[in-house]
């Protein structure tokens, strides 16, 4: 039976500071600043600086190479396990760096085993990688072992590291999937595909006669995966078929039958998955496999074509094809609602100086009793969900335009990294955590620039006076 690579989720998130790195690999493709910049400002849950820096660069550079999200996930999980994510300058007889990888075996250098770009380009392997040898790299890599996406995680990383203790990577995955998805989602950079979702127009004659979150799928593709197309879009299609009412996206796929060309297809299969409630996707086809936002729980699924078909058209294996509600999506810029219903009381408001505040008050307190719920205020992504000093317990949300709207001193918090939420929906309950004289809700704005704006004004001209 055919497996299918699993997507990676998110996870709640722990404020560390910044580290900035620019990295070039002399001889290979180039692992851009923005890239590396982008994974190294990341808010990652249980890593410190140095940890989430190599993090980020082996997240950076496997993207570089074109590695699919299952790939990094089992990369920073075999990191882990190898070395806590630390470069370390020692090891098991010659073993040394992130992957604990031996000079002795032919995996390089004891210098170049210890700069994390190369011993993560090692790991990885395939074409690109330091030690390929045209056909393989030797030692192989990730991407030199047969079948390794359809592997477990454990199995995956010791097919690369041969390990004395071959079930040991397993215990880390929870772990690495949600360092990937913070690493993946925060400040709504180019980490991701996607970002905040606003996509420019293309030009291109497919984006004729599609509906608003057709349209959305498209650009954003498009922006995010520049090798990925032509795409198809209404065209002449079968009565029955989503295209001809403008709901439906086919984004080929180059080189799809190789195995990057695959690797590939399921990045972007993968990518609108999880962006699909933002985008109002009703299934995804790749690969002779099919997923439903109606039947998320089960997966990806074997697809069969209705007519019978068996040529890479009717199985999906050249494209993705997307189908979407047509104006579902919850990314769309739309309406905004106040984020504590019913009555409460303004107890301190934007620019207010005091002794409560460091400088200057950057929101608007809304006062009432523990419990209340607290709403989102408008429709976005759930980028932060943890504690934050204080703030106490806060949610931070992006909004379609880059904008972010924070919730702070909260009792409870409903929701979880990376869901997309929509306007009105319950997102945690008031109360008085971090630095807080009485049970209120913060709430602050803070669009594009990240400079805090009067959130009163700023709400009623969107229609819902605080």
């Amino acid at each position: 039976m055919k497996a299918f690579p699993f997507v990676v989720g998110g996870a709640a998130t722990l404020l560390v500071a910044p580290v900035m790195l620019a990295l070039v690999v002399a001889g290979a493709a180039v692992v851009g600043e923005d890239d590396v910049a982008c994974a190294l400002t990341s808010r990652v849950v249980g890593l410190d600086e140095v940890q989430t820096r190599n993090a980020g660069v082996i997240v950076a550079t496997g993207r570089n190479a074109g590695v699919s999200d299952f790939g990094l996930t089992v990369a920073l999980a075999t990191a882990y396990q190898e070395s806590r994510l630390r470069n370390l300058p020692y090891g098991d007889r010659d073993s040394l760096g992130l992957f604990q990888q031996r000079p002795s075996t032919g995996w390089g250098t004891a210098e170049q085993v210890q700069d994390a770009v190369y011993a993560a380009r090692a790991f990885f392997g395939g074409p690109t990688g330091p030690n390929s040898t045209g056909a393989a790299s030797q030692p192989p890599g990730l991407l030199d072992v047969d079948g390794w996406q359809a592997m477990a995680l454990t199995e995956a990383a010791d097919a690369v590291q041969r390990s004395a203790f071959p079930t040991a990577y397993a215990q880390w995955e929870d772990d690495a999937r949600a360092w990937l998805g913070e690493l993946h989602t925060a400040d709504g950079g180019p980490c991701v595909p996607g970002g905040g979702l606003m996509c420019p127009p293309t030009g291109l004659a497919a984006e004729a006669g599609l509906s608003p979150d057709a349209l959305r799928v498209l650009r954003c593709i498009h922006q995010n995966f520049p090798t990925v197309g032509p795409f198809a879009g209404v065209g002449e299609r079968p009565i029955d078929s989503d295209h001809p009412a403008g709901r439906a996206v086919d984004a080929m796929i180059p080189d799809w039958a190789t195995r990057a060309g695959n690797d590939l297809g399921w990045q972007v299969a993968g990518w609108v998955r999880t962006n699909a409630t933002c985008l109002g996707v009703t299934y995804v086809i790749f690969d002779a496999a099919i997923w439903s936002s109606a039947a998320d729980a089960a997966g990806w699924r074997p697809y069969t074509h209705p007519g019978g078909g068996t040529d890479a058209n009717a199985l999906h294996l050249n494209h993705v094809h997307v189908s979407v509600k047509g104006s579902g999506g919850s990314c769309a810029e739309g309406a905004w609602t106040r984020p504590l219903p019913g009555s409460y009381t303004i107890t301190a408001r934007f620019g207010e100086i005091g002794e409560s505040w460091a400088t200057v008050h950057t929101g608007t307190d809304l006062a009432a009793a523990v419990g209340r719920e607290v709403l989102a205020a408008s429709a976005g992504q759930v980028t932060y969900a943890w504690r934050d000093g204080r703030y106490g317990q806060k949610v931070e949300i992006t909004h379609a335009d880059g904008t972010r709207s924070w919730y702070a001193h909260l009792s409870a918090i409903t929701v979880t990294v990376r869901a997309q939420v929509t306007a009105g929906e319950v997102i945690g309950r008031l109360g008085s955590t971090g630095n807080s004289t009485g049970p209120h809700l913060h709430f602050e704005i803070r669009p594009p620039h990240g400079t805090p704006v009067d959130p009163e004004p700023w709400m009623t001209v969107r229609g819902a006076p605080l």
